[in-house]
């Protein structure tokens, strides 16, 4: 148990011990507590919107990336949802990806944006296509900072050992049903649900440096590799979801790039921002 609790501090170090004071703003959406940021705001500037992964506040995942972002045209802001960061669940359960979704939904309506640019990280990418899909006259560009893709669910678990498997679904169980009450095999078992524009403009930055917290687990060399290899098979499917796609490979940055090189995210926001109207 200590070993799998060693796994799971190096995925909660971000949220628990990295937060800083800022003034944050709250609202109610279908019962739940949802805090949101925003910085560089200004009348008539587009915005910018960033989704965190499983688990994940947005400001432990983004923090030297919001903090050194600067535009004169778009405002940025990140958001948690419930049981991450500042927001709470008014009673925790198991969400659907369609349930997170709708709240992303009613979220940009009470923030009355017409049209949003997503930035989204590991299983935030998922929640971003997801919203995407549904409302896409409401979503100008996606950059996808080492997200996940729906089809590295079923390569995993074919890929893993059967001990190997077993670690994952685990991992995937306590996530479900003790820390974000978030499903991934869920969310993973539909991929009509992440159909897009084809024209619409993506750029997907993929790790660079192995994401190799999961040996703690105390899994095999073998399936630690299997567990990179499939990921970064899943950036290429990425690739495919729009005939717009940009894919850059962040040298020097694994799975939290924000702690290593979050210039090179800013870099290419920016031009991915220069495409937005």
């Amino acid at each position: 148990m200590k070993i799998y609790s060693a796994f799971l501090l190096s995925i909660l170090c971000c949220s628990v011990w990295a937060q800083d004071e800022h003034k944050y703003e709250f609202v109610t959406i279908g019962g739940n507590t949802i805090s949101y940021l925003c910085k560089e705001e200004g009348e008539g500037k587009k915005v910018v919107l960033m989704v965190s992964g499983m688990g994940l506040d947005a400001h432990s995942t983004y923090k030297n990336t919001f903090h050194k972002f600067s535009s004169d045209d778009f405002m940025l802001c990140i958001y948690d949802r419930p049981g991450a960061g500042k927001s709470a669940h008014a009673v925790p359960k198991v969400r659907s990806m369609d349930a997170l979704s709708a709240e992303l939904e009613a979220f940009v309506e009470f923030k009355k944006w017409d049209s949003v640019v997503l930035v989204a990280h590991s299983f935030g990418g998922l929640v971003a296509r997801a919203f995407a899909s549904e409302n896409p006259s409401r979503v100008s560009a996606l950059l996808f900072v080492d997200a996940a893709h729906e089809s590295w669910y079923g390569n995993l678990k074919s890929s893993l050992s059967k001990e190997g498997w077993a670690t994952m679904q685990w991992i995937m169980e306590w996530e479900k049903e003790k820390h974000s009450f978030e499903d991934f095999e869920e969310s993973a078992s539909k991929p009509e649900r992440y159909e897009l524009k084809k024209e619409i403009p993506i750029t997907v930055m993929s790790r660079g440096l192995p994401h190799n917290a999961i040996r703690q687990t105390k899994m095999s060399y073998a399936d630690v590799d299997a567990y990179n290899r499939t990921w970064n098979q899943s950036q290429v499917e990425l690739t495919k979801i729009s005939d717009n796609a940009k894919h850059v490979i962040m040298k020097y940055s694994s799975h939290l790039y924000d702690e290593t090189d979050p210039w090179i995210v800013l870099e290419e926001l920016d031009q991915l921002l220069s495409k937005v109207e």
